[in-house]
């Protein structure tokens, strides 16, 4: 299953909280509507107030993260990280999990 570092776990927290005070909101992690520029596959996030019927979710303190069902598959083995650069953009990152 995806894990989130404390930096990830506390940024999603701090978007979800920004955006919505609704309880059980959430960030969705999904696949983009457009590829990428080779045609792969990109992943997206979007905030959200509930998660989709086939949504796998893990349940944080503060704020759940909701996959959606074949993205939660690709990132089963993954640790997903975040950080904030100088101007305050979030950039996630995607990292192997190690046994």
């Amino acid at each position: 299953m995806l894990t989130l570092t404390d930096n990830a776990t506390a940024l999603v927290t701090t978007l979800v909280r920004r955006r919505t005070d609704t309880e059980g909101a959430g960030l969705r992690i999904h696949t983009a509507d457009t590829p990428g520029m080779t045609g792969e596959p990109r992943l997206a996030a979007d905030v959200v107030v509930v998660p989709e019927a086939d949504d796998q979710i893990i349940d944080l303190p503060g704020a759940p993260v909701f996959l959606e069902g074949e993205v939660a598959i690709v990132l089963d083995d993954k640790i997903l990280d975040a950080n904030v650069d100088e101007e305050g953009a979030v950039s996630f990152s995607l990292l192997p999990q190690t046994a």
